[in-house]
Parts: structure tokens; sequence; C-alpha cells
């Protein structure tokens, strides 16, 4: 079997607190970082990928961590500002291995789970939840899956990373899609032995441009730093 990777992967779940000056002052904060700043406040924590739900406040990220420690030392620079729910997860192969007692016959990538969209494609985010009468149906059809049906499960749409809770039976994923019709035309691939909660949702990149580009951003994102630099000379 494979050697388990000493570090654990994360689902976070995070909801920025309702109060409208928490979520101005939590998203201006977000929306004028720089890749740097993600590096230094990380730690040992490695963010595979972060996506945001920006109409909602709300979003999801995919991280890898040698303890639980390491990744509430990340979180608690947040959560005066958002609500984080996180769990451990498994990938696809993981997962497989898992159900079938053995290493799976093919190996899922995992090097583009951040990656762009497609031309004129967008991102979803995906939460499925096997039905609980379906529940042991739905482990067997998906680790007894080929690579070609894997492939062909997902049609139009491109999956850059899909992770699982099995002690819930549920998990993510996150792909690419051309249009809503496909990414639905793949959930519906399961709607029999699952429920698919489907998120339109943008990466950081696009997320922090969206934010730079509301009204008074740079106004309220410098008055903030001087909130911060108090804060640490404080």
């Amino acid at each position: 079997m494979t050697t388990p990777d000493t570090n654990t992967i994360f689902i976070c779940e995070y909801t920025i607190l309702p109060e409208f000056t928490t979520r101005d002052s939590c998203m201006t904060l977000f929306g004028g970082m720089t890749p740097t700043d993600d590096l230094n406040e990380l730690g040992n924590v490695k963010l595979l990928g972060r996506w945001s739900c920006v109409g909602e406040g709300r979003g999801y990220c995919i991280a890898q961590a040698p303890t639980v420690v390491d990744m509430q030392k990340w979180l608690n620079g947040w959560i005066s500002m958002a609500n984080i729910k996180v769990w451990p997860c498994l990938d696809d192969n993981q997962q497989r291995e898992l159900i079938l007692g053995k290493e799976p016959d093919f190996k899922v990538e995992y090097n583009n789970v951040s990656g762009a969209p497609h031309e004129n494609e967008s991102l979803y985010f995906i939460n499925y939840k096997f039905r609980p009468s379906h529940r042991e149906e739905g482990f067997s059809a998906f680790a007894e899956m080929s690579r070609e049906m894997d492939q062909a499960d997902s049609g139009k749409c491109t999956c850059y990373g899909r992770w699982h809770v099995p002690s819930e039976g549920r998990g993510v994923a996150i792909a690419s899609s051309p249009s809503a019709f496909d990414i639905y035309k793949w959930a519906y691939n399961w709607d029999e032995l699952c429920v698919c909660k489907i998120s339109p949702v943008t990466r950081d990149q696009d997320t922090r441009s969206i934010i730079q580009n509301g009204l008074g951003f740079k106004v309220k994102h410098s008055a903030l730093m001087e909130q911060v630099k108090a804060l640490k000379n404080a």
C-alpha cells in the first residue's frame, strides 16, 4: 500500500461574520494581500487552493499541514472576522485505497488545483453527499471507476481536484466548466446516489481584483493598514 503522507489535507469552509463593518474590513484586508503576504501568514501550512463566493462573503480552501495546530495557528488570524469550519480529508487516490483495501489501478494527479479556468469557462465548487440509503453503493461506484470512466464522467468539465470525508459520506471538488448545463450534467450522473451543491467561485487572483476595483478600496485599505500598524506597535 501507499505510504501515507505525513501532511494531512484539510477542507476549510469560511463565512465572514455578517456585521457590515466586519465584512468590509475582512474583504479589504484580504483584497490588499499579496502572494508574499499569504506565504508569511501560512507558516507550516501549504495552501493548495482557495475560492470565494464574493457576493455572499464566504468561500472554501484546501490546505495541507503537518498538524492540526499548524492549521489553527494560520486560521487564528481570521477568526475575529469569520467562522471557519475545518475537516481532515482524503484525495481521490487515498479514498479509493481506503475503500478497495489496496492501491487503485490508476492515480489522479493534483498538480493544477489552484489553476485558472479555461478560456470562456468558469470555476465551480461542488459539495457532494451520498444519500443515506446509497452510501455504500456510492463508495463502490466511485472506487471501481477506471481512468477512462473517471475522465468520461465529467464530460466537458475539467476537475482540478476532489477530496473526501469518508466518515460522513461526503466531499468536495473544484472544476472548470463551459456552462452551467455542463456542470449540472456531471452532477446529474450521480443524482441517484448523492446530492450535489454547486457554487460559482473565483480564485484568489480574481477575487482580489474584484475587491480592489470596488468603491473606495484604496482609501479603506490605507486606513486599515494604519490600524494594523498601530496594533503591531502597541
